[in-house]
């Protein structure tokens, strides 16, 4: 398995926070949803621990079977959709988004 993740370091103005989140919730993830071959999509937004505040706003972890599917999705219309999509909520964020494709190898718990 493959997870594409989209990793956003950073923060969101607490006056734009209810209307980025709504976007990202409401409109972009089901865009994203949508691509061909997609077998999971999970959303992780971050709250303090520690005392201390996340440097992290949220993430996204998309999954695909294979390379395969990956690409698929990757060279879809869809996909081009959702990136257009970007520009209307990731203005406000103040930050770096990384994007890093992992290979998933699964340990078996006892």
């Amino acid at each position: 398995m493959l997870k594409l993740c989209a990793y956003y370091l950073g923060d969101v103005d607490e006056a734009d926070r209810a209307r980025f989140d709504a976007h990202v919730e409401n409109t972009h993830l089901p865009l994203v949803a949508r691509y061909p071959g997609l077998k999971s999509l999970e959303y992780h937004k971050s709250t303090p621990w520690n005392d201390k505040a996340p440097e992290y706003y949220l993430a996204f972890e998309l999954g695909f079977a294979d390379q395969a599917a990956f690409d698929l999705a990757m060279g879809s219309d869809i996909r081009r959709i959702a990136r257009d999509d970007l520009g209307n909520f990731l203005p406000m964020f103040k930050g770096t988004v990384h994007h890093v494709l992992h290979e998933v190898n699964e340990i078996p718990l006892p």
